[in-house]
């Protein structure tokens, strides 16, 4: 896709969504006839989309390299820190999509990150996206001269989902690879893992996809920082939803409840802390069966009929990922979404991967659905991500590119790269990023993030080509949070 027909279709999809008046009529002639609607697609059957492994879209071989310009190359029209204030004005333009302020700065200096994810097997979609993410938005730092006056380059590695392979992989990109931070993973056992790693070394962690609030609390050190609803926030805020939405409906009878998630920290945490905030809120409920299937699992027959002989009303299932897409199309061949309602963490992958075949009225929840946010810059960051990869993105890969933007912000504020420094500057600040401004708590460093809950259509959406919520209702963190003074007494 060249420039032009680019800039046409992220401005014929701004005007479509109500940012900006409708695209000038001379982008006519360059939109595909066979592509109709608000973006020209990229089919699947292209090469970037069936060969992910070679392309830039999982960031596994580009984004061990710094993609520089022609004109980086003659170190020409390049952003400069010449001062903080210059500075910071630079970083927060280039990630919200508004021009900065360029002149010349040498290219040669880098500096490295990491990304420790997972990026094989069935929860692959959540590292690979959230991957891109982070890709994207050091893209966009690097095209207009990087974060004081330093190209970031990209190291990345697979921890199969194993907390070896991600403690593993990120001493190796902190001591060999001299990484100043470090990303990842989508695993909360694999998170607290590589949180540890970077304590010991001193290096600043991003979790912007494993949520398990042991990286806030009984494992935290001060170099970690939460950007993702930790496993106390996502099921409480599951909970209210439930006890405001659902529970009425029930006219004070008994609601039969069954449980399904990983059996993993993950899993377990959630659930236990979805049941305990529904008995805090007066739900009458009881649990009539509970189910922990190993994560990757790929036969759920035998947990799926367990549940139905309990004859739940609702079935809390937090199971994610690659695993939710098989669960649900094991369950179908059961009539499971004819004999009971289904709660689950249906997102943007599970969405277009199920189509109208999504269990309809379903209770879902997302950390950061693509159709939800309105924060200043998204819609930008959207409809350019919809060009360049051909999809919408997923909640991983908006909280990537998030995290890189509050981990900019901090390198901007401390005026270093050095981690103490960082840490010092992120403490307690409000950081603009295209999910809005996000809070991350002096004492915890967890950030005051949303979780959105609603009520999944099996309808088509004619503006984004998948199903997505019919109702979309963004539980805020002022509900959700443990206090400060409840983190300190869990922490080290």
């Amino acid at each position: 896709m060249g420039r032009r027909q680019a800039a046409c279709a992220r401005s014929d999809y701004l005007a479509q969504s109500g940012e900006r008046p409708k695209r000038n009529n001379n982008c006519r002639a360059l939109r595909p006839a066979q592509h109709p609607g608000p973006l020209p697609l990229r089919g699947r059957g292209s090469r970037k989309e069936r060969s992910p492994a070679r392309g830039w879209q999982l960031g596994a071989s580009v984004s061990k390299h710094v993609p520089v310009s022609a004109q980086q190359k003659r170190g020409k029209f390049q952003v400069t820190q010449g001062s903080r204030k210059i500075g910071v004005a630079a970083i927060l333009a280039v990630l919200l999509g508004v021009p900065a302020m360029v002149v010349r700065v040498s290219a040669e200096d880098v500096v490295t990150i990491g990304v420790s994810t997972t990026l094989s097997g069935s929860i692959a979609e959540l590292g690979q996206t959230g991957l891109r993410g982070i890709q994207m938005a050091v893209d966009r730092l690097n095209s207009t001269g990087g974060v004081l006056n330093k190209q970031i380059k990209v190291v990345s590695a697979d921890d199969g989902a194993s907390p070896a392979n991600g403690a593993s992989n990120a001493r190796h990109m902190i001591l060999a690879d001299k990484a100043v931070a470090i990303f990842g993973p989508v695993s909360s056992a694999v998170g607290t893992a590589e949180e540890t790693v970077a304590g010991q070394y001193k290096t600043v962690f991003f979790a912007f996809t494993s949520n398990d609030i042991k990286i806030t609390t009984t494992n935290f050190n001060k170099y970690a920082f939460q950007v993702v609803p930790n496993t106390v926030m996502e099921p409480r805020a599951i909970a209210y939803y439930f006890a405001e939405n659902v529970a009425p409906k029930a006219g004070g009878k008994k609601i039969q409840i069954a449980t399904i998630t990983p059996n993993y920290s993950y899993g377990r945490d959630t659930v236990e802390v979805f049941l305990k905030t529904l008995k805090e809120l007066k739900v009458n409920f009881e649990v009539v069966a509970q189910e922990f299937p190993q994560l990757g699992a790929t036969d759920y027959t035998s947990y799926i009929s367990a549940l139905l002989a309990a004859h739940p009303n609702y079935v809390f299932a937090g199971i994610y990922g690659g695993d939710l897409i098989t669960f649900t199309k094991q369950a179908q061949g059961f009539n499971f979404f004819k004999q009971t309602k289904i709660m689950a963490p249906y997102g943007r992958q599970a969405m277009r991967a199920l189509g109208g075949g999504i269990p309809d009225g379903a209770i879902a929840w997302d950390r950061a659905p693509f159709w939800a946010e309105k924060a200043p810059g998204f819609k930008e960051f959207m409809a350019d991500y919809h060009v360049k990869v051909g999809t919408w993105p997923s909640a991983w890969a908006i909280m990537g590119y998030s995290a890189i933007q509050a981990w900019a912000y901090g390198v901007w504020k401390a005026g270093s790269f050095d981690a103490d420094k960082v840490v010092a500057a992120l403490g307690g600040a409000t950081v603009p990023t295209i999910r809005g401004d996000l809070t991350l708590r002096a004492c915890d460093h967890q950030a005051n993030v949303p979780e959105y809950v609603g009520q999944v259509s099996a309808q088509i959406s004619p503006l984004y080509g998948q199903p997505v919520y019919s109702q979309t209702i963004a539980i805020p963190a002022s509900k959700t949070m443990i206090t400060c003074e409840e983190a300190k007494k869990l922490q080290p």
